[in-house]
């Protein structure tokens, strides 16, 4: 005997852009209620050493192996430099998604701070490395978003997404398992 399920993926997918569409509208009547964007923030504790961390981060061949699947980065002596995040065939569309900017800060087994533009606004992405326990706290902040839809709605992809990079992240560096085709 077998179990059918009442709902084609299709209708599935229709269905959850309707509800992000919903959920896009509600949160920028919120915004313009009150008048400011709020900041993404996340955090997780990762099993390894700070080194490790900053090393990853801090290498195109670092944000391949666990999240994206074209990374250009540059890295200069004084912590400044360049990223280009790439992905292929990401999410349920199979789109090809570029993105990137300037590196403002990598302070080894700190911090990597660099700039992008998911949305209409250029953001800035905070990552902040700390000692905690037997591993790192790994802190992430991204600000700077505006009030235009297109920007309401990378937000709100963001605010969630980063999450799920920061799981990513864990997974990979705790296990050895690489997720990211699952996007």
């Amino acid at each position: 005997m077998s179990l059918v399920y009442p709902y084609d993926i299709e209708s599935y997918i229709k269905g959850k852009e309707r509800l992000v569409i919903e959920k896009e509208r509600k949160a920028l009547a919120w915004y313009r209620e009150i008048g400011n964007m709020p900041e993404t923030e996340h955090s997780t504790y990762i099993k390894v050493e700070k080194e490790k961390l900053y090393e990853i981060l801090s290498s195109s061949e670092g944000w391949n192996a666990w999240f994206t699947d074209d990374t250009s980065l540059t890295l200069n002596s004084d912590g400044t430099g360049d990223i280009r995040l790439g992905w292929s065939d990401f999410g349920s569309r199979k789109e090809n998604v570029e993105d990137g900017g300037k590196i403002l800060e990598a302070i080894p087994n700190k911090s990597f701070v660099f700039q992008w533009s998911p949305g209409e606004s250029i953001t800035t992405v905070s990552i902040k490395l700390e000692k905690y326990k037997d591993g790192t706290l790994v802190r992430l902040r991204e600000t700077g978003y505006s009030s235009s839809e297109k920007d309401l709605a990378a937000y709100l992809g963001c605010a969630v997404g980063w999450g799920e990079a920061l799981t990513l992240l864990k997974v990979y560096l705790e296990y050895g398992i690489v997720c990211k085709q699952d996007l």
